[in-house]
């Protein structure tokens, strides 16, 4: 989304408030791997299943919600 908020202006409006949403842009969130005991076990080694998912979060500055979407990069490598 970020992609197409840049070039289009894009307005996310919260659903609480029906308010603009702030664009606080990607924000890349980890997910598999270890962490823990086994981090400190294997060390780098832990990583090995972890992946990246690129997620364009918005925030209402009225009320605090937060709303994420995939990033067309993440679209892309679910498919």
């Amino acid at each position: 989304m970020s992609e197409s908020a840049s070039q289009t202006s894009l307005v996310v409006k919260c659903q609480s408030c029906n308010t603009a949403m702030v664009d606080m842009g990607d924000i890349p969130f980890r997910t598999g791997g270890t962490s823990g005991a086994a981090h400190l076990l294997f060390g780098n080694w832990a990583e090995l299943g972890e992946g990246v998912l690129h997620l364009d979060a918005f925030v209402c500055q009225n009320c605090g919600r937060v709303q994420l979407f995939a990033d067309s990069q993440t679209r892309d490598s679910l498919r």
